[in-house]
Parts: structure tokens; C-alpha cells; sequence
């Protein structure tokens, strides 16, 4: 399992483009890619800092891989970058069991 985190803020004003993205571009791409696991979004609560984190899983690093380096990938993520600001992206591993779970 490997997770592609992303953490970034909304630009003012374009929080319904940002809604429609996610539910338009991000999320049927990216469920429609094998490997494809889960995507949670969260928005800040408290604290600072990027206000969204999402966090994308698959089954493989090659099959996470795969996605992004698609023509596809590049050009949705290409119109997501219009939309944020403080924009991060990791590739994270597990190193440790869940706990209390």
C-alpha cells in the first residue's frame, strides 16, 4: 500500500471550481486506475498551514506511478494547479502496523 498525499490551499474565489474538480476530474480519474484504493479529502480545522490535505491509496507504487505519469494525469493536475496555492505532494509507505485498530 503507498499513499499520494497532497496538501495545498484554495485560491478565494475559486472554492466551487475546486468542488467541481474533485468531483469532475479527480475522483473519476483516479478511481478508474488499477490499484486504486481510497481517496479521503480533509479540510483544516485547527491549525496552520495548507487547508486541505487529500490522500490518495494504492495497492503499489508502480500502479500509483503508472496514473500519474499518464497524459491524463498531467493535464487534470495541470488544472488542479490553477486552482490552489501551497501546494505539496508526497509518496508516503506505512512503517509501522495501525495501533488501537
Amino acid at each position: 500500500m503507498v499513499q499520494y498525499l497532497v496538501t495545498y490551499s484554495v485560491m478565494t474565489g475559486r472554492e466551487a471550481d475546486h468542488d467541481s474538480w474533485i468531483r469532475n476530474q479527480g475522483l473519476p480519474f483516479f478511481q478508474k486506475q488499477p490499484g486504486f484504493k481510497s481517496i479521503r479529502a480533509y479540510s483544516t480545522l485547527v491549525g496552520s498551514g495548507p487547508d486541505w490535505v487529500m490522500e490518495i491509496e494504492f495497492d503499489t507504487s508502480d500502479n500509483l506511478m503508472r496514473a500519474l505519469d499518464s497524459d491524463e494525469a498531467k493535464r487534470i493536475l495541470e488544472d488542479f494547479e490553477h486552482l490552489v496555492t501551497n501546494l505539496s505532494t508526497k509518496i508516503l509507505t506505512p512503517t509501522m502496523q495501525p495501533v488501537g485498530v
